[in-house]
């Protein structure tokens, strides 16, 4: 087979001279040095005095990258042949030959290079087929080794680069323009990161020193070794023959554990979707972990605690296996409630357990569930009312009120929770608005899911909204979907579709919008907020934290809360009415049931005093854990906006 060299010897003698002079003082000083570079910027290398041959493990020219297209069709960008030529090009900066192929009888290597994929994956979403650039990120690893001709390991890494960008979609076509410029940018800087530890590693620059001062030459005819990285092949598999080790020859490194950190999420399921288990019913619990440590999480396990009836089907401990750096698992475990002889509230404890000491591991996660027998009351379903709008007219005109409708029920982020029935609430809050409300059709706005964005969000509340109102505009904002609340102050931010709650990233904050909404010339503004919300640092601090919803600073006479749920748990599902308990209630009471004095009115605080009476009521009788709304300001604070009518039937 033809072998193919990369030949630097041809480089100018004081160019040569300067290098080793360089490569010198980093074994000297045990420090790194970096790429030289030319007058023009180019990089040029270290051209250490090696024959090497690389070896590009199978899935190097198998690798490519799936993404959806801006029709939501698969799509894979290959990176083989660009890879390839990247480490052929980056390696050669390293040593001053390179030869690449199988190596004939007549070519002796000093060493072998090997290399292979590791991640390789796209952080894309486009959210609709529109004339619009959307961020993209390509993340993509390297595993590679550095190995002596006398089997020695002298250096092996696992690195992994980002490329960041921008990527074009149309609305005339599926396709995404500017991805493969993402991509190569990664893919020049994994493999210059490479390059990089192969040249300043202290070892291979030791043995360049050694073979430069006419230290022991490989044997001819010597069996390569085995790749100590390869995915395929028998290379690492089978033992293979190698050379005596010289005396010139470094010897094996200790190889350590890097460190590992394991986290994990965790969603419990049931199967009549109303967070109450009846006995005979279907529970999941999904679960993922991801590693986020550099090291290997080796041996992974969870282990599952709780009353006997919940885990009835579920093992005590399931193995997750080992974790790669940057990997994440995805379980689902199946079960099914036992015998549930009465109304109990249980405890489900998942915990993770490493088979190794270097793996840090997250706090438990425990979960309260309620639990009741197959008969108890809470399984029986209740008529669909709100669907229907009241048969009696709502006389109520109000041409120059504004209302704004937000339901973001799935997330970009495939690992946070969806909040069933979030844009059901929203489109039926408008349709409320409008029909009860009196407010003109083309002054109510709304948002849900995809079209939730952050972004979306903002330019609604700070310009559209802006543009409509004027001193005697009365706003009616209503917002249903996840929240996230800061574990040191308490402070309260909304998830958006876009929003990563992990990192903190595209949050809109109650205080932003406490804040916009002050600005306005306006009269009053009513909010209703329905939001599961959890620790923005994870369930960990979950005990610690407390929501903070009395705004600083707010103007008491200017805007009404009302608050779905106060707590940091999830907001409860009423699928009797097909629709959040919150949500159900308020359409329900502006429909006409919060009619406390029966004068044909319908005020903000009677709205919101009828609300929270109904949620705790019943999330205290059907679901065996409370739900308790807020009303800010409360009753007897003398605030004006808790008169402002919402509906009016006389």
């Amino acid at each position: 087979m033809m072998v193919h060299v990369i030949d630097s010897a041809h480089s100018s003698f004081l160019f040569r001279t300067a290098s080793w002079v360089v490569a010198g003082l980093c074994v000297g000083a045990l420090t790194s040095c970096g790429l030289f570079s030319s007058r023009n910027g180019d990089t040029i290398g270290y051209y250490l005095p090696l024959t090497v041959q690389l070896r590009a493990d199978p899935s190097i020219a198998a690798s490519q990258l799936l993404y959806q297209d801006a029709c939501g069709q698969q799509q894979s960008l290959l990176l083989g042949g660009l890879l390839q030529e990247q480490l052929t090009r980056k390696t050669g900066r390293v040593f001053e030959k390179v030869l690449t192929g199988a190596a004939a009888s007549s070519a002796i290597a000093d060493g072998y290079v090997d290399a292979s994929i590791g991640l390789a994956q796209v952080d894309l979403a486009i959210v609709r087929k529109a004339n619009k650039s959307y961020p993209a990120m390509v993340s993509v690893g390297l595993d590679f080794a550095y190995t002596a001709a006398d089997g020695t390991v002298l250096y092996s890494k696992k690195i992994q680069s980002i490329g960041r960008g921008e990527v074009e979609v149309s609305a005339a076509s599926c396709e995404v323009k500017g991805l493969e410029k993402i991509a190569q940018e990664a893919l020049s800087l994994v493999t210059d990161g490479m390059a990089k530890q192969l040249g300043t590693s202290t070892k291979i620059i030791v043995a360049a020193e050694t073979r430069k001062a006419g230290g022991a030459k490989p044997m001819v005819g010597t069996v390569p070794p085995p790749s100590p990285i390869a995915t395929g092949g028998t290379s690492a598999a089978v033992k293979q023959p190698v050379a005596p080790q010289s005396s010139a020859a470094v010897p094996m490194p200790v190889q350590t554990d890097e460190p590992a950190t394991v986290i994990f999420r965790a969603i419990v399921r049931d199967e009549n979707r109303n967070q109450v288990l009846h006995a005979g019913e279907a529970i999941a619990i999904e679960i993922e972990v991801k590693n986020e440590g550099p090291g290997m999480a080796r041996a992974m396990e969870l282990s599952v605690t709780s009353t006997p009836p919940l885990v009835e089907q579920i093992p005590g401990l399931v193995s997750v296996g080992d974790l790669q750096p940057g990997e994440v698992k995805r379980l689902t475990l199946d079960g099914k409630v036992g015998e549930v002889p009465a109304a109990v509230q249980a405890e489900l404890t998942l915990i993770l357990r490493a088979g190794s000491p270097t793996v840090q591991l997250p706090s438990p996660k425990k979960f309260l569930v309620a639990m009741k027998p197959a008969s108890a009351p809470g399984a029986q379903s209740l008529p669909v009312d709100v669907d229907q709008l009241p048969k009696r007219t709502g006389l109520l005109k109000q041409p120059k009120a504004v209302g704004i409708t937000v339901g973001v029920g799935q997330f970009r982020e495939s690992s946070i929770a969806r909040v069933k029935y979030a844009t059901r609430d929203a489109e039926q809050a408008a349709t409320y608005l409008r029909s009860i409300g009196g407010i003109p059709h083309a002054r109510v706005r709304t948002l849900l899911d995809g079209h939730a964005l952050k972004s979306d969000l903002a330019e609604a509340l700070e310009e559209w909204l802006p543009k409509l109102v004027d001193p005697t505009t009365v706003v009616y904002i209503s917002v249903t979907g996840r929240g996230v609340v800061d574990p040191i102050t308490g402070a309260v931010s909304m998830v958006l579709f876009d929003s990563m709650p992990a990192t903190g990233t595209r949050l809109y904050s109650l205080r932003r919008l406490q804040e916009s909404l002050e600005k306005l010339p306006i009269q009053q503004v009513v909010v209703m907020l329905d939001l599961s919300l959890e620790s923005a640092s994870g369930t960990e601090s979950a005990a610690m934290t407390v929501p903070l919803w009395g705004q600083e600073g707010a103007v008491k006479d200017k805007i009404m809360w009302m608050i779905g749920n106060r707590g940091l748990q999830e907001s409860h599902s009423y699928d009797p009415g097909q629709h959040g308990l919150f949500a159900y209630q308020w359409l329900k009471g502006l429909g006409g049931a919060a009619d406390l004095d029966k004068d044909g009115a319908i005020l903000a605080g009677e709205l919101c005093a009828y609300t929270k009476g109904q949620v705790l009521k019943i999330s205290q009788e059907q679901y065996g854990k409370e739900q308790e709304p807020l009303c800010l300001p409360g009753p007897g604070q003398g605030a004006m906006v808790r008169l402002q009518p919402l509906a009016r039937f006389k």
